[in-house]
């Protein structure tokens, strides 16, 4: 065995003990593990149930493993929560009482194992004194008896004495956060909604929060966001489908969504009453670019070198109208789904996005593609430049993706197809134009012909060999020779070839 996997049994080992510990006590700490452990299992069901998707790509096995582990991990943080316990989550907690169901007097350690102080066993007939403090805990252990107390149980007064702290057990519990049943309808809702959506497309396991949501409406909403954005990457129909189960589900809990976010085709996440969720939207058809680009924020105005005024004059075909309203929707669909990745570099492959670090870098590079392409069209630049400067844009622009991509027919879809006909005009004048043979149905001749040899090796087993658009692949124009100066890049389904992968 190596030393990683000593390391793993170790820690499973310890994770095992502490389970056991809480599971062995009864209490509402107890009732949330159990609930955790039953989610963490239908995750890794999954495996079995959907073997031979996986049966040649070690990467989705591991994935389903990581999603069972965030998925028991983000169970484990809700019940810890205060607004569930009242109680921090890492600190220690009293032993059991008699009662064994206040949430008070049970906790999850936070090191390898869980301690866990359980009362001597009681004989019939005896009594256990319960001190008041930690003096009396001393005379009980030592057998010494109190000066003061009479038969009667009464204590004189002693001038100057402290008062004895208040009992904990006499003291009411918190009121139950009313949100807190919403929350874990959302929860359920999640994980059936993943369970199910391996069905239609590759699986991504969810990113884990940097930090445990504070109350019950923190984790309404972020549960909320997680789900919709979900739900981009699903095909059209499936995706309405969930939308009306997650409003119904809000309904139920008193928070019905209005009817003009749930029938907007712009919302991507429906708003919640009061003040839980503010709804999101972003436009796939921009009926009047001019408009649109004129209240995009003025960072990136400075980087196309446009400004309110400006936007006014452009021509309706100037491409800069385009890429200001598509960039502002990119940057805020980056903070909306931790899931997606970016391919930045033609060499590299798609990295994650979920670090506020990686967002940062994103959008320093995307402003600078933004400076570069705005140049293009206001100097005196060539056509064949200008579409080079706006192709080297439209790998950052459109290069958004997911670990697992999402369906051809999906929301995401549409959106990558949006961000390349900004390119059509530019293409035409360059004497070039989009591939116009539909990616559902390239073969291998036409990855070969139409797109840069560092491809990304995409998810076995889809019915498709082209499974998503990085860099939209451009072609000469008409019956030309010449070689093909601009071609894309894609994810495509990897195959098998003598034992191997292809690139």
């Amino acid at each position: 065995m190596s030393g990683a996997d000593e390391g793993v049994a170790a820690w499973l080992s310890g994770f095992a003990e502490a389970a056991a510990v809480v599971l062995a006590t009864p209490s509402e700490c107890r009732e949330a593990m159990r609930g955790a452990l039953d989610r963490c299992w239908e995750e890794l069901r999954q495996v079995a149930r959907h073997r031979p998707p996986y049966a040649n790509d070690a990467a989705d096995l591991f994935d389903r493993f990581e999603s069972a582990r965030t998925s028991l991990e983000r169970a484990l943080w809700a019940a810890a929560a205060p607004d569930r316990s009242g109680a921090d989550p890492a600190g220690e907690a009293d032993p059991p009482g008699p009662d064994l169901t206040d949430p008070d007097l049970c906790a999850i350690g936070t090191g390898d194992t869980a301690a866990v102080d359980r009362e001597p066993e009681r004989t019939a007939g005896s009594v256990v004194p319960a001190p008041a403090d930690a003096g009396a805990a001393g005379r009980a252990t030592t057998g010494e008896t109190p000066d003061g107390p009479d038969a009667a149980g009464t204590v004189e007064s002693v001038p100057g004495a402290q008062p004895s702290p208040p009992d904990p057990a006499d003291e009411e519990p918190p009121a139950p956060d009313p949100l807190a049943g919403f929350a874990d309808a959302l929860d359920e809702l999640e994980s059936e909604l993943l369970a199910e959506q391996i069905r239609y497309l590759p699986h991504t396991p969810q990113a884990a929060a940097a930090d445990p949501p504070a109350t019950a409406a923190d984790r309404v909403a972020a549960t909320w966001q997680r789900v919709h954005m979900a739900l981009l990457r699903l095909p059209a129909t499936l995706r309405e489908e969930w939308r009306a189960r997650a409003c119904e589900t809000a309904t139920a809990a008193g928070l019905a969504v209005t009817a003009e976010d749930s029938t907007d085709p712009d919302v991507i996440v429906p708003g919640l009453p009061q003040g839980l969720y503010t709804a999101e939207r972003v436009r796939l058809a921009i009926a009047v670019p001019r408009v649109a680009a004129i209240n995009v924020p003025a960072e990136i105005h400075r980087s196309l070198a446009t400004s309110p005024g400006t936007v006014m004059k452009l021509p309706p075909t100037d491409p800069r109208l385009a890429w200001a309203v598509r960039a502002e929707q990119a940057l805020r669909l980056v903070e909306l789904d931790p899931e997606l990745h970016v391919a930045v570099l033609v060499e590299d492959h798609p990295s994650s996005l979920a670090s506020q670090d990686a967002r940062l870098r994103y959008r320093q590079h995307l402003h600078r593609l933004l400076e570069a392409a705005g140049s293009s069209q206001a100097t005196k630049w060539s056509a064949e430049s200008r579409l080079g400067a706006a192709h080297e844009l439209d790998m950052v622009l459109g290069g958004l993706v997911h670990k697992r991509p999402a369906a051809l027919d999906s929301w995401w879809w549409q959106w990558r197809n949006s961000v390349s006909e900004i390119l059509r005009p530019l293409a035409e004048s360059a004497r070039y134009e989009l591939v116009p043979k539909p990616v559902a149905k390239w073969d291998r001749h036409d990855v070969d012909a139409y797109t840069v040899k560092h491809s990304v090796s995409g998810q076995s087993g889809e019915p498709t060999l082209v499974q998503w658009v990085l860099w939209t692949p451009l072609k000469p124009k008409g019956a030309s020779t010449r070689p093909n100066d601009r071609k894309g890049r894609i994810v495509m389904r990897p195959e098998t070839l003598y034992g191997r992968t292809a690139p």
